[in-house]
């Protein structure tokens, strides 16, 4: 029998517009775990906020912050890492500090996970992202009079969110280091764009290929919504994009399937194994 990998972002695609993931999808993707499918997610969060997903029996690894880190929900640990060498990092900062826009900066550590540091919180969205998740586990804060990138930290990640006018000239920078992926795309529940940027060894599709060879899939069929999630969908068997999606992901999609406030991908399983 063939062994296929499903393999679903959270925002946008899995989750409804507030952010949660319906009774019902949970219900039917957990059913169908239990009946031997492999069913994970591919997200730009980290285990601090995946925390929405207790009620979805996941038995598999999960890929977070968009490729970076992988999660063993089993053994609750993480299993992968891919950091940015610090020369990267240390460039990164410099160009954040010319435009006067720091971001928050993930320093990863084995033993205690993930410490975040920030210089100040720029926005609303920003404060209520930082007090959504500084009591969580998995995660600490800590605000620092400025942001530095030192020899034995392993900075894995950096994110801000932030009009759009204002994060494209610095994308634009990013993009020029060879060992940097930035990538802009927007808010699912404002109208303002995240930029985040990670070690261009880390993305959703890297993140896709290992978990595949991990568990010998013959075949993988992604789910996503959102311009960080076109490489996934591009490395995919079958890319799969919900109705709702940002207009250009339709073109890297083999599938479009109802919205992702509809449980469009819990419906879609569901008729795949009916």
């Amino acid at each position: 029998m063939m062994k296929i990998l499903y393999i679903s972002d959270l925002d946008g695609t899995l989750l409804d517009k507030n952010a949660r993931l319906s009774k019902y999808s949970a219900e039917i993707i957990s059913g169908l775990i239990k009946k031997g499918m492999l069913f994970s997610v591919a997200t730009a969060r980290s285990q601090s906020s995946v925390s929405i997903l207790r009620n979805l029996d996941i038995n598999i690894p999960c890929i977070q912050l968009n490729g970076v880190l992988m999660y063993d929900f089993i053994n609750k640990k993480y299993i992968d890492c891919t950091p940015m060498d610090t020369g990267t990092a240390d460039r990164i900062i410099n160009i954040l500090k010319l435009f006067d826009r720091m971001s928050f900066v993930y320093k990863f550590d084995e033993d205690c996970g993930i410490n975040v540091e920030f210089e100040k919180l720029q926005n609303e969205v920003e404060r209520n992202f930082f007090n959504a998740r500084k009591d969580q586990d998995y995660k600490s804060f800590r605000q620092v009079e400025s942001i530095k990138a030192n020899e034995n930290d392993r900075i894995i990640y950096f994110t801000m969110v932030d009009e759009y006018e204002r994060l494209k000239p610095i994308y634009e920078e990013i993009k020029k280091l060879p060992k940097a992926k930035p990538t802009l795309y927007s808010d699912n529940y404002s109208d303002l764009y995240f930029l985040e940027v990670f070690s261009a060894d880390a993305t959703k599709a890297a993140g896709v290929l290992k978990l595949k060879n991990m568990l010998k899939a013959d075949k993988v069929v992604a789910f996503g919504d959102n311009l960080n999630d076109i490489d996934m969908l591009k490395v995919s068997d079958v890319g799969i994009a919900v109705e709702d999606c940002v207009e250009e992901v339709k073109n890297y999609a083999d599938i479009i399937i109802g919205k992702s406030y509809e449980d469009g991908v819990a419906e879609y399983l569901l008729n795949v194994y009916k």
